[in-house]
């Protein structure tokens, strides 16, 4: 079996995209003025899913052990006055394991039973490379954020383009930002004999975003922010299938996607605990039908001996696609199908702590993250749990040096 980049748990893909890919979607505010000086970041993280369990897994069929991958990546800030700055950014992963590719009932000659997870039949291996570019116009009220992207793989192509803009108001206290981004990516997928897969097919993406920043006062910020995203071309994972009594199909899912996002965050410092205090919560919608709910409590503390200490809980729920079973009893009228794990109900917690240090002109970082999900954590009733849901261990060091 080949692979899609969409294989990727969200995770993942958000921790190796392109540093400016999309707008609106970086957690750090930025700076009011360019940076003073050039600065280098390198990190390196080893991301590790846990393998399928033995009872979740057709035996007599591929390899339960899932993806490991090593991303490698660097970034380049350099300041060419106190107006602009320039960031350039490349990304390398390497991916070896095997990926969900059906499921099918215990029983098939009655199509009855728990839901078994039949896995890619080979190892996959692939490898990623990412770069991007982007600069920063810092006016006297406003900033200007143009950048555009590059990635490439094996069987996946994608150019993408952002423009950010943000306005700050006399007073300091409020701003404005919003700004668009496209994205044009071309599949061609690995073929296999036995296989019947799509030859060259595209996806377009357009993406929109607006919000406001408000100082509420000396300890507290808050951040609200609306987006909508529209796919349209080729949406479905060509190395997936579904299964059917008469026999499996290709994964197929509808040829265009609305998404829409709500997100506010909280920024509280207490005096107390000499910490500042993250909240975030973001509301999702797209006319799949897949709704979720994301909540984020952290915590950012920086000790007396000079460390600085964050850590981290997220709890996500989402419903499912109208589209989506475990497998089909019966085949549907409209042709759309999908058993992708990632368009199933299901609910999922995550644990993050992460460490830095400054010494001279030099900062070391280190985090861990892990991961699991499960039907039990979702806010709905899950009558039949995807036995493909995802479970990752990821960890990260990474150092920035200033010049």
């Amino acid at each position: 079996m080949g692979k899609k980049s969409s294989s990727i748990s969200p995770a993942l893909a958000a921790l190796t995209s392109a540093a400016m890919a999309l707008p609106g979607i970086s957690s750090n505010v930025k700076a009011a003025v360019a940076a003073n000086e050039p600065k280098l970041s390198l990190a390196y993280t080893r991301y590790d899913e846990d393998s399928i369990p033995s009872n979740d897994a057709l035996s007599t069929a591929g390899d339960r052990d899932r993806y490991d991958i090593d991303v490698a990546q660097i970034q380049f800030l350099y300041p060419l006055s106190d107006k602009w700055q320039i960031t350039t950014g490349f990304v390398y992963d390497d991916m070896s394991g095997s990926s969900p590719w059906f499921i099918q009932p215990t029983d098939t000659l009655t199509a009855t039973g728990d839901p078994l997870v039949v896995m890619s039949g080979a190892t996959i291996d692939d490898t990623r490379y990412d770069f991007s570019i982007g600069a920063e116009y810092f006016g006297e009220k406003f900033t200007i954020a143009p950048s555009i992207g590059y990635s490439t793989e094996k069987d996946y192509k994608a150019i993408s383009g952002a423009l950010e803009v943000e306005y700050e108001f006399p007073s300091k206290a409020t701003s404005l930002r919003g700004g668009i981004a496209v994205s044009f990516d071309e599949i061609d997928p690995t073929q296999e004999p036995g296989e019947i897969r799509v030859n060259n097919e595209d996806k377009e993406n357009y993406a929109i975003f607006g919000g406001v920043t408000q100082v509420i006062n000396k300890h507290t910020i808050l951040q609200t922010t609306l987006g909508i995203s529209y796919f349209d071309g080729f949406l479905s994972d060509p190395y997936k299938q579904v299964w059917l009594p008469t026999g499996n199909l290709p994964d197929s899912r509808p040829g265009d996607r609305t998404q829409y996002t709500f997100a506010t965050r909280l920024r509280r410092y207490s005096e107390l605990l000499a910490a500042a205090l993250h909240v975030d919560y973001r509301f999702y919608y797209d006319d799949w039908n897949v709704r979720s709910h994301t909540l984020d409590l952290g915590l950012h503390k920086v000790t007396d001996s000079g460390w600085a200490f964050d850590t981290s809980i997220r709890y996500y729920t989402q419903t499912q696609a109208d589209f989506y079973e475990p497998f089909y009893r019966a085949p549907r009228a409209d042709g759309e199908y999908s058993s992708d794990y990632r368009l199933s109900p299901y609910g999922s917690v995550s644990l993050r702590l992460g460490l830095s240090e400054t010494i001279g002109d030099w900062t070391v970082k280190l985090a861990a993250e892990r991961y699991i999900s499960d039907k039990s954590y979702s806010v709905q009733s899950v009558d039949v749990e995807n036995p493909a849901l995802l479970d990752f261990t990821q960890f990260t060091f990474g150092v920035d040096y200033s010049f």
